[in-house]
């Protein structure tokens, strides 16, 4: 009997083994499809960055009042904005997520809307919503500086970097996160963020789109089981954002830094995993970067349900490049300039300044040059190869005030192509700057404002082609003067 009994729990194993095992490859077999439904999940009334505390407690009455989520206010900003917390699941495992604490870092906010539509949502997926929901305990922090949303900048209302201030406390944003994470003592924190555009996957051309860090604990950035955890998590996002960006993924820094909320959380004994979305070509609004968001955070949910994490050699994380400040928004090889009266040929990285618009739901972009000089190291979001052109300041047309009124965009055009950029009036006073929906800028100097390429100064010039003008730079933008109007952008 003895013998019968032990065959018979081994047979019994090996079916509930197996049966584990099916769902587990139904499971990545769902995870797959997502990326190609993601429309199906898609917060459609966040359509650019520019989300407001209004936008999210609307969003997350939605949510709440589909009967799966649960919202808590558990703070204020110092402005009087509530900070809201939303729970999601009934497993044993709890996970804390927060992202905008920093106000103008909002890519991950839209992508955890998403988020949500995929868990209130019910189709063939419901499997893997299951897996998740009946193993994990969610917790949400959308928003955590609704001030500086509202004004899209970086710091709270008393001027405070928030992501500084774990230590002191001093904002009630930092207290409020501080306080919730004391109370539910997750076992996995995400701290969510936006970095600069221009940032590399190592010294290479490719943008670091994903950036990941385990953060350290201490200053030798001793490796615990904390700290293990969290980086096999992030491998476990690196393998599957390689498959839809490959090559754009990159790892920050560890030095430790006692006043941020990942190093001391990670010291708490909280699995801390900081994400940042950085740039992607073509990609300004963040949708393509908020879409790897979303699937990256679904696989590390699925992947701490599972404890398939596990699994990941720590090795591997040694592959992962680190960030590298090499790019520039537009770089200009190999070009003659003559400054000086002294000619030479050089490199020019180029920058856009970014402008907020009207009540800050906006952006308009100014390029000024950032560098010159050798560039080996360095590459650009976009590129021109001018070891053939030279650097020309834009010449200025002299128009009466009713001739500048009456020029056509085509007009304007045909200027352009013969080197001008600006337009100064012969009979009146003439402002100063661009002029919205029109391509050529007012000035009052008789010759052009910019002389040549310089350091901290608008890029505003013409690559000429031998005598002819191949290229104009307009507030960092290139225009290509060999296509036709109808097919060229020009910026605000």
């Amino acid at each position: 009997m003895d013998f019968k009994r032990i065959i018979f729990t081994a047979f019994l194993f090996v079916i509930v083994q197996f049966g584990f095992a099916q769902d587990s490859l139904k499971v990545k077999s769902e995870l797959d499809q997502v990326w190609d439904n993601y429309d199906l999940f898609h917060e459609a009334t966040i359509q650019n960055r520019f989300i407001k505390h209004a936008d999210v407690v609307q969003l997350i009455q939605k949510h709440v009042n589909s009967g799966l989520f649960i919202n808590e206010e558990i703070g204020k900003s110092v402005r009087g904005r509530s900070i809201n917390h939303l729970s999601f699941g009934r497993g044993k495992t709890k996970v804390l997520l927060w992202s905008q604490m920093h106000g103008d870092e909002s890519t991950a906010t839209m992508a955890l809307f998403d988020l949500f539509n995929f868990l209130s949502g019910n189709d063939e997926f419901d499997p893997l919503r299951r897996l998740i929901k009946n193993n994990l305990e969610l917790h949400f922090v959308p928003m955590l500086n609704p001030d500086g949303a509202q004004e899209w900048k970086r710091r709270n209302e008393l001027e405070i970097d928030i992501n500084r201030d774990a230590r002191l406390l001093v904002t009630p944003e930092g207290r409020t996160l501080m306080d919730i994470a004391k109370r539910l003592n997750p076992e996995i924190a995400f701290n969510l963020h936006d970095q600069s555009t221009l940032y590399a996957a190592g010294r290479t051309d490719k943008t670091a789109t994903i950036s990941f860090l385990a953060p350290a604990y201490n200053y030798p950035k001793d490796m615990n089981e904390s700290r293990k955890r969290a980086t096999q998590l992030i491998l476990e996002m690196n393998d599957v954002l390689q498959s839809k960006s490959p090559g754009n993924v990159a790892k920050y820094d560890d030095a430790f830094d006692p006043r941020c909320f990942g190093d001391t959380f990670q010291a708490m004994g909280i699995s801390t995993i900081l994400i940042e979305s950085g740039g992607f070509r073509a990609d300004p609004e963040k949708q393509f970067i908020r879409k790897l968001n979303f699937y990256a955070l679904l696989r590390a949910l699925e992947s701490i349900a599972t404890n398939s994490y596990e699994s990941q050699s720590l090795a591997k994380y040694d592959a992962i490049p680190e960030n590298s400040r090499s790019l520039y928004d537009l770089l200009i090889r190999n070009i003659s300039i003559t400054k000086e009266g002294i000619a030479f040929r050089t490199n020019l990285g180029i920058n856009l300044a970014q402008i907020k618009g009207p009540n800050f739901t906006s952006m308009t972009y100014n390029g000024r040059v950032e560098e010159i000089g050798d560039m080996e190291l360095s590459y650009g979001h976009q590129e021109i190869e001018a070891s053939s052109l030279n650097l020309v300041p834009g010449k200025v047309k002299f128009l009466m005030k009713a001739e500048w009124d009456s020029l056509s965009r085509d007009d304007e055009f045909e200027l352009l192509k013969e080197g001008y950029l600006y337009v100064k009036y012969t009979d009146a006073q003439t402002p100063i700057g661009s002029v919205s929906g029109r391509i050529l800028h007012l000035t009052n100097q008789d010759n052009s404002p910019v002389q040549t390429a310089t350091i901290g100064h608008q890029a505003q010039f013409v690559l000429f082609s031998e005598s002819k003008p191949r290229y104009a730079i307009l507030k960092g933008f290139i225009i290509d003067l060999t296509k036709e109007l109808k097919d060229l952008t020009f910026p605000e």
